[in-house]
């Protein structure tokens, strides 16, 4: 994630009958009331942990974007994909991206977004796109260490689109997801600002673009879910996943009320698609100690956090693909 400072002044949702305000930030926090919720989302947290670690290996290198561990991060997620049995949409699996010649790659070097298609059952024409960056950045060597595995920024996310593609294509949403892997974030949202600039589904057919972004571990068990503030209509649907996440789900670091440098709009790929004015739910974490330094390791990620983490999102995918709103 391309992240500036982060603040406290935040903004949560909350029912009035069950609140509780904690003063030291200033957050209003929700006291579930789970009688209403469904037993929650199983996913394959075995396979979910294996990738996440695989995406991190010292042998991808930090994903850079145009360098050859990118490249073969491109090819894994890719065949995964294909494995999953995932439609396509034009022009293929493997979609290459326009990267100004500002971004330096080396001679030859390309840039590409993966993207995967699960036709809807009742509503294929309209769209929940789902992203994930998979690239990550480079850096000095600190403290003997010289390779940036990028574990929570972003293999962490990018692992939980390929869960989130297996679980889908054995639950068949209402409407069509498309889940994009995008290239290029760290250096300036290249791939997603590719994916609507050029769109190969029609941008007024997307209903709300879900990114994650940093979703692998948090010592205080809180997970953001940022775009309410900028998109209200989204906020029921938010809130109901508020009330049966297995974590500490907050709303927040959206409006200007975070203050300088805490709003997430834009530090993301999600900024791309509300520069399109298509609604977006952007999960994440606050930063933690190991942001864009070499010791983002996966054997930093909180395993539990993480895989609740994820069966939060796809809940939330969930109850916006059984009932959306609209633009």
């Amino acid at each position: 994630m391309n992240r500036i400072t982060i603040g406290a002044s935040l903004l949560v949702f909350a029912s009035a009958a069950c609140a509780q305000t904690s003063g030291d930030r200033g957050v209003v926090a929700v006291a579930p009331n789970r009688a209403s919720c469904a037993p929650l989302t199983q996913v394959d947290s075995a396979g979910l942990l294996s990738d996440v670690f695989r995406l991190a290996a010292d042998s991808m290198m930090g994903r850079y974007m145009g360098s050859p561990e990118g490249a073969k991060a491109r090819d894994f997620i890719a065949a995964r994909f294909d494995a999953l049995g995932l439609g396509t949409i034009a022009p293929g699996r493997i979609h290459p991206i326009t990267v100004p010649a500002s971004a330096r790659l080396p001679d030859g070097a390309r840039a590409w977004n993966i993207v995967g298609l699960i036709r809807g059952t009742q509503s294929p024409e309209q769209y929940v796109v789902i992203t994930a960056h998979f690239d990550h950045v480079r850096g000095a060597t600190v403290a003997g260490d010289s390779i940036y595995n990028g574990a929570d920024d972003n293999a962490s996310g990018t692992a939980a689109l390929m869960a989130m593609a297996k679980y889908f294509r054995q639950n068949p949403p209402r409407h069509s997801v498309v889940l994009a892997a995008v290239d290029g974030e760290e250096r300036g949202m290249w791939g997603s600002r590719h994916f609507v600039d050029t769109p190969t589904v029609p941008l007024e057919k997307i209903l709300v673009n879900v990114n994650m972004d940093m979703i692998g571990r948090n010592v205080k068990n809180e997970l953001y879910a940022a775009g309410p503030g900028k998109w209200p209509l989204l906020r029921p649907s938010v809130a109901a996943a508020v009330v049966c996440a297995p974590l500490t789900l907050l709303l927040g670091h959206d409006t200007p009320a975070a203050g300088p440098g805490n709003d997430w709009t834009t530090q993301s790929d999600q900024g791309s698609f509300h520069r399109k004015n298509i609604p977006f739910v952007y999960f994440g974490v606050e930063d933690h100690p190991d942001y864009h330094k070499p010791s983002d390791h996966p054997e930093r990620l909180m395993p539990g956090f993480y895989v609740n983490a994820v069966r939060t999102i796809i809940d939330y995918v969930k109850r916006f693909d059984a009932n959306p709103v609209m633009r």
